[in-house]
């Protein structure tokens, strides 16, 4: 059963089956001062709906005419981002898993969902490491430079090897190093719905690697993969599944010449109070470094607008984006993200990956690659 290559088939653990069991325990958050940049930043466990993970990217900076360039995305999960609500012992799904997801530089797709029997964090000082049983491990340096990888699980027919340098600073969604939250976003006396206080007040997000360079050597069910190009990890944590909080979440991230960026649009549950975020560096420099409620203000902030459109299995889904930054000294830099390619390609979840061009309006423009994704565990429409 887990050796089937659905790309999600852990993350919606028992999504459409009832399921009656005892009241699900949510653990506070670990101290937030004490922890290492890229640690554990909430306790999870089997009888917990609580989740964290940490997610990896890699896109090949070599494009094979019309195809998407080569990829890859390593998820190493504590626990369900998105779920019914039932911990992994009432569903009786693991705990503990890695999910890869990637593509060939002729188009062809791959994913897969490999189990395991534990999913630990351990720090020295800043340096991570994090071990799932016998299948896969990463680990961060102290200076939070650089990382390395690996997934060992020929038997599910995946193994890969990945190294990180990164290029741009670490940061956290909303500023640098001060709040790993999206408390700032709001007013501290805006009285908020459950689905709201879950996603400003208990979402984490820490990015260690904003862009990077990225070597990538992966075997696909017997088939060598490997790649050099650009970089990407952070991490995310909930003390509830995140469809408890978000209905619409789209993530964009590319690296375009001397540019690295990444932002994101999220509509909680049952609100209208969108969050916004916006992070933009050139040749290491960060330009922009914020989050804001959408239409709060109107500089200091970025705008992530879908453009195009086409038909999948019924749905109508973006081509691409428009990624525009408004620097808090009015300077205005704008990208076009392109679609090639999707992979995962699901209802709930889309992962897009491209070419995106940009750069300061009126000046020089940039070419680079993009993914950019969107988690839509509320079936919302896109009209574009």
């Amino acid at each position: 059963m887990f050796r089937s290559a659905v790309p999600i088939i852990f993350i919606i653990t028992s999504l459409w089956a009832s399921h009656v069991g005892a009241a699900v325990v949510r653990p506070p958050p670990l101290q937030r001062s004490t922890t290492p940049f890229d640690g554990q930043y909430i306790s999870t466990s089997a009888d917990s709906t609580a989740v964290e993970w940490w997610y990896l990217q890699a896109l090949a900076s070599d494009v094979e005419g019309d195809n998407p360039p080569a990829n890859v995305q390593i998820l190493y999960y504590q626990g369900y981002p998105v779920s019914d609500g039932s911990t992994a012992t009432q569903s009786g799904e693991p705990e503990y898993y890695i999910t890869i997801n990637g593509m060939f530089a002729n188009g062809t797709v791959f994913n897969f969902n490999v189990p395991t029997s534990t999913g630990a964090i351990t720090t020295s000082g800043e340096a991570v490491s994090g071990k799932w049983g016998d299948a896969g491990e990463f680990a961060v340096t102290e200076d939070l430079s650089s990382m390395t990888a690996n997934v060992s699980a020929a038997d599910y027919g995946i193994e890969a090897s990945i190294s990180f340098v990164a290029r741009t600073q670490h940061h956290f969604g909303c500023n640098a190093t001060d709040d790993a939250y999206f408390d700032s976003a709001v007013s501290s006396s805006q009285s908020l719905s459950t689905p709201e206080s879950l996603l400003y007040k208990q979402l984490g997000w820490a990015t260690t690697i904003p862009g990077g360079t990225a070597d990538v050597t992966l075997t696909v069910n017997g088939t060598k993969l490997a790649f050099t190009g650009t970089a990407y990890h952070d991490a995310n944590w909930l003390p509830a599944p995140l469809n408890e909080a978000v209905s619409s979440w789209y993530f964009l991230n590319a690296a375009v010449g001397p540019y690295d960026m990444s932002a994101v649009l999220v509509q909680p549950v049952n609100s209208s109070l969108k969050l916004n975020t916006g992070f933009l560096a050139k040749d290491g420099v960060v330009l922009q470094n914020q989050c804001s409620v959408v239409g709060a203000r109107n500089t200091d902030i970025s705008t992530a607008t879908p453009t195009g459109s086409y038909i999948d299995s019924g749905l109508t889904l973006p081509t691409g984006f428009t990624l525009s930054y408004t620097l808090a000294n009015g300077d205005v830099y704008s990208f076009d993200l392109t679609s090639q390619g999707a992979n995962p390609n699901q209802a709930i979840y889309h992962r897009w990956i491209g070419t995106a061009t940009g750069g300061p309006v009126g000046g020089g423009q940039e070419t680079g690659t993009t993914v950019f994704e969107w988690l839509n565990p509320g079936m919302n429409t896109y009209n574009p």
